[in-house]
């Protein structure tokens, strides 16, 4: 009896503030996202990860997620997409609170926040549906809304944060994350833990590691450091494939930073080639992950699959400008990254490869691709209402990634 009238003494806070509070439901929403921004910053994440040899064991892991409040008016929502059961422990400011869980949001009551300064500590369970788990290596993709699949965060683009990273690995393993490695302990339990410098401030979607048996090489090019991180065994592709993919990533940084007139705005530049990655690329700071595919070439590989490797690898460094340092503040908004990001990989192309035939190219990359959904009924705008992030995946598709080439070159020849 005592156990659950100390319950309802807790959920009270949360009834007297309901009819002016922000709905707790699943996702996010754009209400909620709203909210936060104004609420909420400066906020960093302390993770730590420890990784099982088996990929059937779970992920014991830890969150401490400090913040300067506003407003604790509302309950805070902080986004998890799991279960309650994977949520051992929650502590406010240095007072364990019940844990309350409800619709993927860890709910805290007003009662246990200031205004101010507040530390938020979580033990928990890593979810595994964004993990990408295999048997000797996994990496993380986050985008659009998939960092709450992972780990309690506040998984919104705008609320940009400093990442301290702390992972534990079987003996053997490579990692990569958005920062670089400070220290590396082995332990006695055929673990290594490695602890990697903070990161730079960066939306949730951003945040990477890969862990694994890798392949590693590095390069020093115009002045700057890259490490490649790969599985290819193929002595042949490997052979006529990594000077260029080095090449093309620096010419590619040099051209941004004389474009832009800003030079490369993080700490480092490395990228990892992935067997059977769902995406040709994703941006994450310091940290590119490729299908490896994609990357690694036959040696009597056509042109077009130079220069499709070439504006891949030109497509995501440009989005270390447009998307990773500039970024929207809400999902609607995807369209302007990926439009610039394939803007600036046509003008690389265009450099790379002096011969290539520039409208022509454009002609048959973009336009089929764009009548094929904007001739029909279900033809749609490139900008597009979201209420809600977890839907954000709905918004990716041939209008953003063709037809907003198309009206973007179109208005950069008016300019």
């Amino acid at each position: 009896m005592a156990r659950i009238l100390s319950f309802l003494l807790l959920l009270c806070p949360l009834f007297t503030y309901a009819q002016d509070s922000i709905a707790i439901q699943n996702g996010v929403s754009q209400n909620l996202a709203v909210y936060r921004t104004k609420v909420i910053s400066d906020l960093h994440y302390n993770l730590t990860f420890k990784i099982p040899l088996s990929v059937t064991d779970s992920i014991p892991a830890s969150a401490e997620i400090g913040f300067l409040l506003k407003d604790k008016t509302l309950p805070l929502q902080i986004d998890f997409k799991g279960s309650a059961a994977q949520i051992k422990q929650v502590v406010v400011n240095r007072k364990e609170i019940p844990v309350l869980y409800t619709n993927e949001h860890i709910v805290i009551a007003p009662q246990f926040l200031i205004n101010g300064t507040n530390t938020v500590t979580l033990r928990f369970i890593a979810g595994n549906s964004s993990l990408n788990r295999n048997k000797d290596y996994l990496y993380t993709l986050l985008v659009p809304d998939r960092a709450r699949t992972v780990f309690p965060c506040f998984d919104q683009p705008d609320l940009k944060a400093v990442f301290n990273l702390t992972l534990t690995v079987p003996n053997g393993w490579k990692t990569l994350a958005n920062a670089s490695v400070k220290d590396s302990v082995a332990g006695t339990d055929g673990n290594t833990t490695y602890h990697f410098l903070p990161s730079d401030r960066i939306s949730t979607y951003l945040f990477s590691f890969v862990a694994g048996r890798f392949f590693h090489t590095k390069r020093r090019l115009n002045g700057r450091d890259f490490n490649f991180y790969y599985r290819e065994t193929d002595s042949a592709k490997i052979k006529s494939s990594i000077a260029p993919i080095f090449d093309i990533q620096a010419d590619a940084i040099k051209f941004m930073e004389d474009y832009t007139r800003i030079p490369y705005p993080f700490q480092k530049f490395d990228f990892a080639g992935i067997p059977d990655f769902q995406y040709g690329g994703m941006e994450h700071v310091g940290a590119i992950q490729y299908r490896a595919d994609g990357l690694f070439l036959e040696e009597s590989a056509t042109k077009d699959e130079l220069i499709d490797r070439a504006n891949l690898l030109s497509h995501e460094t440009a989005h270390m400008w447009f998307g990773d340092l500039v970024t929207m503040r809400w999902f609607n908004d995807v369209w302007m990254k990926e439009v610039f990001a394939n803007l600036m990989a046509d003008k690389i192309g265009n450099i790379t490869f002096k011969d290539n035939r520039e409208d022509l190219k454009f002609l048959t990359q973009h336009y089929a691709a764009a009548y094929s959904i904007d001739r029909t009924a279900g033809a749609n705008p490139i900008r597009q209402q979201l209420d809600n992030l977890q839907d954000a995946g709905s918004l990716y598709g041939n209008i953003i990634y063709h037809k907003a080439p198309v009206m973007m070159r179109q208005l950069e020849r008016l300019m």
